[in-house]
């Protein structure tokens, strides 16, 4: 119970980092701020700096009522069977939403002459949280809410055990490759390899799930 109620702690405080921030420097903002970066991680949208309160609220504070109470609504309470490690899983992507958050709002208030600096730093992330997923998928139990969802994963344990195995493989592969690009290569190159890793890892575990389903049938 002690373990809990301080994980939930730290998910709280986290999930509050990028309120108060925004708070804090609020005041000295400009009225117009960069919004939204293309795929050559150049400014292609300004707006109004009240928009900048959509990221904490969309980034932690939606993340934090999906992750706390959706999980709720499973009938069979499967996350349940995770015990702790879906609180560490809670506590890792919160972390990465906080951190997201607070770059993003980092970038646009540090805007000038038409440059906020490179945000590949966003691609080093996401590469760690692939990385920390990988690691949690064997750890799943079938639900309808995390993991890698299939009709074939949901209506067979064997196949959704087999799937994350795989998965969490892919996962971690993925991750490395996004991280190594980020660091050595430009942002139109981290960019491409993030959503070519994605595909591969939607197509790979959905095909693979399916084929599995039928051979063990």
């Amino acid at each position: 119970m002690r373990n809990s109620s301080l994980q939930e702690t730290v998910i709280i405080i986290l999930t509050l980092i990028p309120f108060i921030y925004l708070g804090f420097v609020y005041s000295s903002l400009p009225d117009i701020l960069p919004m939204h970066w293309n795929a050559n991680g150049e400014v292609d949208r300004m707006g109004s700096k009240q928009e900048l309160w959509l990221i904490p609220i969309l980034l932690t504070g939606l993340m934090y009522v999906i992750l706390k109470y959706v999980p709720k609504l499973d009938p069979k309470g499967q996350i349940k069977k995770m015990g702790n490690k879906f609180g560490h899983l809670r506590v890792a992507i919160t972390l990465f939403q906080t951190a997201l958050a607070v770059g993003i709002i980092y970038m646009s208030t540090t805007y000038k002459d038409g440059d906020t600096g490179s945000p590949s730093w966003i691609f080093m992330l996401i590469g760690l949280l692939f990385i920390v997923i990988g690691n949690y998928m064997p750890a799943m139990k079938p639900n309808y809410f995390v993991g890698i969802r299939t009709p074939w994963t949901l209506d067979n344990e064997n196949v959704w055990r087999k799937t994350h195995r795989v998965g969490a493989i892919l996962f971690i592969i993925s991750g490395v490759i996004i991280l190594t690009t980020s660091l050595l290569l430009n942002f139109q190159i981290a960019f491409y390899a993030t959503i070519g890793t994605a595909f591969v890892i939607a197509a790979w575990t959905f095909i693979y799930s399916y084929t599995l389903y039928k051979k063990l049938q």
